[in-house]
């Protein structure tokens, strides 16, 4: 190994994958430094290193052009930043536009690949852990002594299948199939509490039986230099509390963290852990509904952000009734938050509550599919996540049977409104 190439600059947040991969990169006789953010395991103080606050970037960029590094990976479960533990330098108020137009920019992808194009301005180079450290990819095959039954498989296609299918709108890495059903998909809460809240469900049931996968893939287009999928040791033990019978990942597309311990505690818990080859590539795009636009019901006045959010929404809804999936899913802060397969869509917005911060004004939108009606419980659920409205799509709002939700609504501050409104057995 020689030249610049073999000197890589780990930008580290939360996790063990950055010491992972420098630890790889060092044992093939290159060398590392590692800028850590908030969050950073301290194990890697090991390395040669700097600490950093996010809005640092002139400080961050200084120490990597110091170490000779040009070519840097972004690595760590890393919150979306926030100015309100920002400590900006010099260089930060310089890029300042784009960095908040980054900020603003909407779904997860959105904001990491104006994250890449600051760094690039800034003369370094991105690039994916598949280019440093290969073998932390999960290959073709088992890893475990369990594979996947052909029951199993075709929960995998099916799950794979979803994940593309919701990949154009920027959401899901991850879904749990389990006999042909989807039973969860990933909002903004990430795996481990998806297989947390799978647990809960199950539990309350009794099931008994080990069933279903866990599939994780990368959505289609999705920028795999800085937001690769991954799996370690923790997605196993949540997969097993969930009762699940293994997890399927994409060969070749997802990380496996702590990769030993891993496959220990796998078979140890009688699950299959498998890469999948299968293609990378859009499914054939669906037009969502031209007919299905909102109609406002009540009082309160539908704003043009959140008019934007209900489209795209619908189109999520739209892509998971092919699936036979899609109670109802919240649309906020220019993301899906949370996602319902199954559950009611009060849980799917108190969910989401629990994952927005505390805000002052109204904002976002709790979208109700068709096989569901808005009822007061909802409203309720939505007004205390701070939504600005509830938008009912698919089946008919019979106004003259629901002016007390109307009213409730008005009363509350909420806008309200569906696809298809009825009043008096007819259709406005």
């Amino acid at each position: 190994m020689n030249g610049p190439a073999d000197r890589i600059g780990i930008i580290a947040s939360a996790g063990a994958l950055p010491g992972e991969v420098a630890r790889s990169v060092v044992n093939r006789g290159g060398s590392v430094h590692v800028i850590m953010l908030d969050g950073a395991d301290p194990a890697l103080e090991i390395f040669p290193h700097t600490y950093v606050n996010w809005a640092q970037l002139g400080r961050a960029t200084a120490a990597l052009k110091r170490a000779g590094v040009s070519n840097i990976l972004v690595l760590g479960a890393g919150a979306r930043p926030s100015f309100r533990n920002a400590r900006p330098d010099f260089a930060f108020f310089r890029a300042l536009p784009a960095v908040l137009r980054l900020l603003n920019a909407g779904g997860d992808d959105a904001v990491l690949r104006g994250f890449l194009g600051v760094l690039e301005t800034h003369g370094l180079t991105v690039v994916g852990v598949g280019d440093v450290a290969r073998e932390l990819l999960v290959a073709e095959g088992a890893l475990t002594r369990h594979e996947p039954s052909p029951e199993d498989a075709a929960s995998i296609e099916k799950g794979f299948a979803l994940i593309a299918a919701l990949g154009r709108y920027d959401i899901g890495q991850g879904t749990i199939v389990t006999d042909g059903r989807i039973e969860a998909i990933e909002g903004a809460e990430g795996t481990d509490r998806m297989l947390k809240r799978v647990a809960e469900a199950r539990g309350i049931s009794n099931r008994r039986q080990r069933q279903g996968v866990l599939v994780k893939r990368p959505k289609p287009g999705q920028d795999l230099r800085v937001d690769l999928p991954a799996i370690g040791p923790n997605t196993v033990r949540n997969a097993d509390a969930a009762g699940l019978a293994g997890i399927a990942v994409m060969a070749g597309h997802v990380l496996a963290a702590e990769r030993s311990e891993m496959i220990e505690i796998a078979d140890q818990c009688g699950l299959f852990i498998a890469g999948i080859e299968t293609a990378q590539r859009p499914p054939p795009s669906r037009a969502a509904p031209g007919s299905a636009k909102p109609v406002g019901i009540g009082s309160i006045r539908i704003g043009d952000r959140a008019g934007a959010e209900i489209g795209r929404a619908i189109g999520i809804l739209s892509e998971l009734a092919a699936f036979d999936s899609g109670s109802a899913l919240v649309i906020g802060d220019g993301r899906v938050i949370a996602i319902g397969a199954g559950e009611l869509p009060r849980d799917v917005i108190e969910r989401a509550a629990g994952l927005r911060r505390k805000r002052a004004r109204r904002e976002g939108v709790a979208v109700i599919g068709a096989a569901h009606e808005i009822d007061e419980a909802i409203l309720v659920a939505a007004n205390d996540a701070k939504l600005g409205g509830v938008v009912a799509v698919g089946a008919s709002f019979d106004l003259e049977n629901k002016r007390g939700v109307v009213r409730l609504a008005d009363k509350l501050g909420l806008f309200i409104a569906a696809t298809e409104v009825a009043e008096g057995g007819g259709r406005r």
